[in-house]
Formats: C-alpha cells, structure tokens, sequence
C-alpha cells in the first residue's frame, strides 16, 4: 500500500555489528606477526629468492598466528604487487583474502570436510586455473582430522601439483597427521606466545580502542591465556563489556575466577609465622568465594616457582608487574631454597593425590599445614652429617673395636672379619666384656669408663642380632625340631605371617634350602609368604634360630608329611633366638635409645 503525499517513512538504521577483537586487530603481514619471527623470516626470504615450496605445514598451539601467517602468505602471493614480502593490503586480491571471499584463496575446515568425498572434489578443482589471481591456494584448517582414506586421496595430488596451485595446512596436533603427508610439505612449528609480547599487543589495542586498563590486569589476562594471544585478546573483549569503564585486576580476578595474588601472600607470610588457623580461615574465604581448590594450588604452585626464580637470580623469567616482584624478593628472602623446593614438592604431590583421589580441599589443607610445621624438620646437612657420625662408630665396631674385651679366640675372629653366630656373640659381649669393667683403685670405676663400655655394647648388639652369613650344614632333623619355635618367632613380628607358615610343613633340605609344601586349599597363604618381605622375614628368623644361612621355598603338594611321635620339638632355651629373650629385647631397647638420641626422634606406634 503506497503512502500518501504527506506521510513520512521511517528509515531503519542498521548499526555495525561489533567486530571480536581477534579478527579486527589480527596480523596484516610479516611484520605485525608476534613471537614468530623464524617463521616470518623464512618466508620473506624464500619468496625474495623465488623458492616458494608447493606445501606448507603450520604446526603448534591455538591462538599463535597459524591462519593469519596462512593469509598473509596467501596475500604475499597473490598481490597486485607481488609475490612481495610486504602485501600491500589495499589491492582488491589482498582485501578479498582479508575478509575471507577471495575466490583463488579457499579455506577450508578439516573437520566438517575430512571425508574422502571432499577430498575427491578438492583434486578435481584442482586443475582448474585462478579465476584472478596469480595462484589458487588451499588453506586446510586442522588437517590432523581428515581421515587416513581422505588423506591418501590427497597423496598424489599435494606431491606433484599444479604449478598455480599451493597448499597450506595448519593443526594443532602434528603427530596425528601421517608421515606420508608430513614428508611433502615443508613444516614450520609456531612458538607459544611470551607473556611480555601479549602484554605489548594489548597495550596497542587498549590505546586504540580507548579502553582504560590496569597494568596488573594486563599481567593477569596474560598470564590467564597461556601463551595464546587470540584467548588473551578474547578475554580483554570481554573484560570490557563486564566493567564499562576501567578494566582492573579485581574485575579480572571476578569474571575468570582467578586468586588474589595479596592473598597467596599473605598465606605464605603466615607459613613462616606458623598461623595455622588463621590461614585454614582465609583458605575457608577463598572456597566459598568460589574458587576451586585446584586452582588455588595451581596458584600456590606458581607462587613458589616465582620464589625459586627470584632466588636462582632468573627474576626476568617471572612475569608480574614491578610491585609484585619486589614483594616477591622481600618474600624469597626470608625463605631458603631448599625450604622453596620443598614446599613445591609438597604441593605436587598434593597437586597428584587431588587428581586421583579428589577431596581436594582435604588435600590443599593437609598441604598447608605441612608446610607450617617445615621448620621442625632437621635440616638435610645436619642428617648426613649425623648418619656420617654413625658410619664411623660401626666402622670402629667392625674392624675390632669390639674385639678389645674379648678373649683370643674372639678376637681372631673380629680381626679377620669372620662371621660369628649370634649366640657366640651375645655370650661375648654379656660375660667377656662385663667383667672387664672393674672398678678403679680405691674407689669405684669412673663414670666415664663406665658410659664407654656401655656404649660398646650398644653398638655391638645390632651386629649380634644380625643375621649369620656362616653357612653350616643342615640337617631334616634339625628343622624338624626348629619348625614350631620358627612359627612362633614369625608370629611374633607378624601375626597374618606366622598363621600362614603354620600351614606348610618342612619336605627337604638341600644345600640349607628348605622346601615348605602347602596343600592346595592353601595357595593364598602359600603366594602371601612367597612376597619379598615376607620371605626375607622368614628366612632371617630361621638363619638366626639355626644360626645357619637358610633359604626357603615354598612349594605346592598333593599332601604334607605327618608329624613323627618321636621328633618331639626342643625347649626354646636350646635356640639362641628365644634363650635370651628378655635380655635381648632389653639391650636391644638400649640400642634403639641411643639411636634416637642421635636422630633426635621419637617411637611412632603403629599397627599391624
């Protein structure tokens, strides 16, 4: 229906679309590409010296430049001017590969295009020349998803084609693509971004698009994009919509749910002031604010790290702004770096039972309190140097000095290094040796000679108690009559152990090893006493209980030999296991005393 002579239409007026900041400021040539100038020299050089390859492969991260190099290369080709090493980007060839709606210049996605059909088109078009350009160029976006048959269609085709036709192939996963297809193109591996070039970008764009932004929120916003500059300049985009105004850290921290940096400081000042509770309330702060306990040791991981920089004097490799990095010395400072390194230990392996275990709060708080308590452990110099000390006494121990109180025939044997039985050896060290400490002339013996020899014989005791290396023969007979005293010893330091001996019996002895048989029924307890532990257990109780060196194997048989009337077992007194029990456990006690004394530590009960 017309309108009449009076009427007045309305005309609607269409605003520009907003245009993301990754496409409005991307990369126009060479030169404006960041942290990629290997790639962007090579190029230039090869199209100065007229060696353009016919395949290209760009290989690396999201968000690095990989399709925009591809374009820029496509308008170095194809320009009015060129090929050139500088587009000049005003060319109709050069606007069209820009916008994307270049005929000669075809972009397509390897994943919505990764089936041999396509393929089979693609090498069809092929032989078609460029409608106005000089070339025809192919820019595949994430190759790595076409299909093995697509790929091999393309074979043929990418190793001998057209003089006219290019091709240029970005993925972010190299390794997936095959050898065949890798082998004809030449292949350029793009750089994550530093921190520092998407800071500077930033700077440009924050100046161009007149938005006011904090200097930390620009380290924050890099940090937070990992080495991506389109993730960056995607974050900034939206950063700007959220605070219409200035862009500041707080706003950053809110919108990606990152950490305050003032707070991981102040929980790592309160580590050394050892305030525990006070941290477990700000660690409470901060989850139900809504961060996530992996994030907040993704945070405190990177804090120390930034610590161990500092102090390695690697300062320029920690990206934050000026004041941070001077908190971050005055912190470090009072830190040493094997406390640093051990805090970041600590919180990997944390970091690790998170990922498989969950409970993640459970784990950050665990952690935290480890590190708060650090300052009770002994220093790793100090242990070694302790351990040294100990070294020594046994040495002195070894080459004789437990032989001084002995008789002549004890000696010889100490001089000569020969192995003693453990019963010889405690009869020597609880009659010989005693009866030399006599008292002085006119009085008793002084303290100190006194304190000496018990010091001999609380170091000679774990040697005593060792197990023997004299290898005696062993008789049937002899094992028969051990065998109850060696389950009720083995029960004794492991009850589950000890039951299940108790189901074999002794078959034969050859060359001191003896075989155990069990029934079938008891293939369980026969496996749980074939594991390493639990046979060294064994095998050291029956070597002392035999004072022989005897070795055990335990065998599965259709059924065990009976027990004889007449082998009835011995007393436990004739075994120098059981004969001097008390006096054993107590001057082992003694022995155990003296080392704590030396490691300042202390007995921790455990269960079985």
């Amino acid at each position: 229906m017309k309108a009449g002579k009076g009427s007045t239409r309305k005309r609607k007026v269409f605003k520009v679309s907003h245009l993301a900041y990754a496409r409005k400021y991307r990369p126009k040539d060479f030169d404006e590409i960041i942290d990629q100038e290997h790639i962007a020299t090579t190029l230039k050089n090869a199209i100065a010296q007229d060696n353009i390859a016919h395949a290209y492969l760009f290989s690396g991260p999201r968000g690095i430049g990989k399709t925009s190099t591809a374009r820029i290369l496509a308008k170095a080709l194809n320009c009015k001017e060129g090929p050139t090493q500088k587009p000049c980007n005003k060319c109709v060839a050069c606007q069209e590969i820009s916008a994307g709606k270049s005929m000669d210049v075809l972009e397509i996605d390897g994943a919505s295009n990764r089936g041999i059909d396509e393929i089979r088109t693609l090498r069809e078009n092929v032989k078609f020349a460029p409608s106005a350009s000089k070339f025809k160029i192919y820019i595949i976006d994430e190759v790595h998803m076409l299909t093995t048959e697509a790929f091999n269609a393309l074979l043929k085709t990418l190793e001998e084609p057209p003089a006219h036709v290019k091709f240029i192939f970005a993925t972010t996963e190299p390794h997936k693509v095959l050898p065949t297809i890798l082998s004809r193109c030449q292949r350029f591996d793009f750089r994550r971004i530093t921190a520092e070039g998407i800071i500077n970008k930033l700077k440009k764009l924050i100046k161009q698009e007149s938005i006011e932004c904090e200097e930390e929120a620009l380290y924050a916003i890099a940090k937070s994009a990992d080495g991506s500059l389109r993730d960056a300049e995607v974050i900034l985009d939206q950063l700007n919509s959220f605070s219409q105004g200035k862009v500041t850290l707080s706003a950053v921290s809110s919108v990606l749910g990152l950490v305050s940096k003032k707070a991981v400081f102040d929980i790592v000042d309160k580590l050394q002031q050892e305030h525990i509770s006070q941290n477990m309330m700000m660690l409470n702060d901060l989850i139900q604010e809504g961060k996530d306990p992996a994030q907040l040791m993704n945070a405190f991981i990177e804090h120390f790290r930034d610590m161990m920089l500092v102090k390695c004097e690697s300062e320029k490799l920690v990206a934050l702004p000026k004041e941070d990095k001077e908190k971050i010395k005055k912190q470090s400072s009072k830190f040493k770096l094997e406390n640093i390194l051990y805090c970041i230990a600590v919180l990997l392996q944390a970091q690790e039972r998170m990922k498989r275990q969950g409970m993640g709060r459970l784990m950050l708080e665990t952690a935290l309190l480890k590190l708060s308590k650090q300052h009770e452990l002994l220093p790793a110099k100090l242990l070694l140097e302790k351990m040294r000390v100990l070294e020594d006494k046994l040495k002195k121990l070894t080459h004789g000095s437990f032989a001084s109180g002995s008789n002549s025939k004890s000696s010889k044997q100490v001089v000569h290094d020969e192995p003693q039985p453990a019963k010889t050896i405690k009869k020597a060290a609880s009659s010989t040796e005693i009866s030399q400490v006599k008292p002085a002339e006119g009085g008793s013996a002084p303290e100190e000679g006194m304190k000496a020899e018990q010091e001999k014989l609380q170091e000679a005791l774990p040697s005593a108690l060792s197990t023997p290396t004299e290898l005696s023969p062993l008789t049937m007979d002899s094992v028969w009559k051990a065998w109850p005293i060696l389950i009720k010893q083995v029960r004794k330091k492991k009850i589950s152990v000890g039951m299940y001996l108790a189901e074999g019996r002794p078959l034969k002895v050859r060359n001191n090893v003896v075989e155990i048989g069990f029934l079938k029924e008891c293939e369980f307890h026969r496996e749980n006493l074939m594991e390493i532990k639990n046979l060294e257990m064994i095998e050291k109780a029956a070597s002392n209980l035999l004072e022989t060196r005897v070795k055990m194997d335990m065998l599965a048989c259709q059924e065990l030999p009976k027990d004889k009337e007449d082998d009835k077992p011995v007393k436990e007194e004739s075994f120098s296991a059981d004969a001097d029990d008390s006096r054993e456990g107590r001057d082992f006690n003694d022995f155990i005393q003296s080392a704590m004394d030396v490691f300042n530590g202390r007995i921790i009960p455990t269960n079985e």
